[in-house]
């Protein structure tokens, strides 16, 4: 189904340079000898990703961490270490609340904790990272079907946020990780978003956030929605600074990210007809005149059912393409909003690296992406045959054949990629691989 909408891509005239691999034989893990010339970088570091689904014990709960560790040799080679982790039975040992689709990872800066969102329930987990145990757990007060889709933390350590997306709110919960006793999360403020000024101004039935994502400054949080439409709000005040409607950034909001003195967002869908996008913010003249709505730059996507982004070296933005397996890779000018630049130079995609039958699988369905230290190495979530999340029947959109962690070197400074190894975990409960990854972040 999926090549059929990645065919018919092409069919349409999208003209780019396809790298094709040979594909290989199934096996729990693959790989595809590289003939570019492998990365030296000794330094080790970790990969965690989650495997949402049940856990392996047969608990409903479900949460499989899985660590890998070694240098970006071992893990191309297939040679890391690998140790798993049942992230329900670890809250439950401590006497906390467990946590239903562990979904989202982010690591504070210092890379001590990772900080563990839910898409089932509401439950935030933060986890020692050296003993990978979950040492406390916080419920943030909300309706019945509230979860904490994406969670990310404050570049100085002192705040996490989280986007309820049912509950159509964002929260800010205070942190301490150095608190005696592990009591990591304090007080929690909420914006409610199902509002009618909001969800006028978006122009959408209901305000559901996907992430919120703060600037390295902790000014400013980007905000993007479900039906449509991005909200930046002020991180400070917990309040609604200036919102982009629907018509200006399409429903299906995923990812936010800065770059540089710039913020980045997308949007993408699960049908192949309808045009996937990438935004560029201005947030430096936000900074600099907050009461101004920055200037944004509407970049149309080849791929289909975009997800995940990565920077690479300052220069390639790296997106993940679910549904049709395939990285669009666009070069970034410095500053885009630079009048001198014209305007098709601004943000320009160089590549479309294709996955599929490749050394991550006949199928990969990629979701996050995360870079080593080095930026040698991008890792990818990888989905399942049965996901639990964000799958559209219509167009199987996160339906993959090889769950776990994709390996992918990457070549001429960002601006190409080749697939490498596959750390495949199946997930196998009554004859049945639930094995479904979602949730990616490297400790650097």
């Amino acid at each position: 189904m999926k090549k059929f909408f990645l065919a018919f891509l092409f069919f349409l005239g999208i003209v780019w340079v396809i790298f094709t691999q040979v594909p290989l034989p199934l096996d729990n893990n693959f790989s595809l000898s590289a003939s570019a010339k492998k990365p030296n970088n000794p330094l080790e570091y970790e990969v965690w990703a989650i495997d949402q689904a049940d856990s392996l014990d047969g608990t409903t709960l479900g949460g499989n961490l899985f660590v890998l560790s070694g240098n970006d040799r071992d893990f191309l080679e297939g040679h890391a270490k690998v140790k798993q982790v049942n992230l329900a039975a670890s809250a439950k040992s401590k006497g906390l609340a467990a946590g239903q689709k562990p979904h989202w990872i982010a690591f504070n800066e210092g890379a001590t904790y990772a900080i563990v969102g839910h898409a089932t329930t509401a439950h935030v987990y933060a986890i020692d990272a050296n003993s990978r145990k979950v040492v406390d757990s916080i419920l943030p007060p909300g309706l019945p079907n509230s979860n904490s889709h994406a969670v990310y933390p404050t570049k100085d350590n002192k705040f996490v946020f989280v986007a309820d997306t049912p509950g159509q709110r964002i929260h800010k919960i205070s942190t301490n990780y150095e608190a005696p006793g592990g009591k990591i999360f304090g007080e929690v403020q909420t914006l409610d978003f199902n509002t009618s000024d909001t969800k006028t101004a978006l122009g959408t039935p209901t305000a559901r956030p996907v992430v919120a994502v703060v600037d390295d400054a902790s000014k400013f949080v980007y905000v993007t929605f479900a039906d449509g439409g991005v909200a930046i709000a002020n991180a400070e005040t917990l309040t609604v600074a200036h919102i982009f409607n629907k018509d200006e950034a399409t429903f299906n909001g995923l990812i936010a990210s800065q770059v540089g003195d710039n913020f980045i967002t997308n949007a993408g869908n699960a049908n192949p007809e309808i045009a996937d996008f990438a935004y560029v913010y201005d947030n430096k003249s936000l900074l600099e005149n907050p009461s101004k709505r920055p200037d944004f730059i509407k970049v149309p996507q080849s791929g289909n059912d975009a997800h995940g982004v990565a920077v690479v070296h300052d220069k390639y933005l790296w997106q993940l393409n679910r549904a049709s397996n395939t990285i669009t890779i666009h070069e970034l000018k410095p500053n885009p909003f630079d009048p001198n630049i014209d305007s098709s130079n601004k943000v320009r995609a160089v590549n479309l690296v294709e996955l599929t039958d490749t050394a991550l699988g006949p199928d990969p369905a990629p979701d996050l992406i995360d870079t080593s230290p080095s930026q040698e190495i991008a890792f990818i979530s990888q989905r399942g045959p049965n996901p639990i999340s964000g799958n559209d029947p219509a167009f199987f959109n996160s339906v993959g054949a090889t769950p776990g962690v994709g390996v992918v070197q990457i070549e001429n400074d960002g601006q190409d990629a080749k697939p490498a190894y596959l750390y495949r975990f199946d997930n196998v409960v009554n004859g049945v691989n639930i094995g479904d990854f979602h949730a990616l972040a490297v400790r650097k």
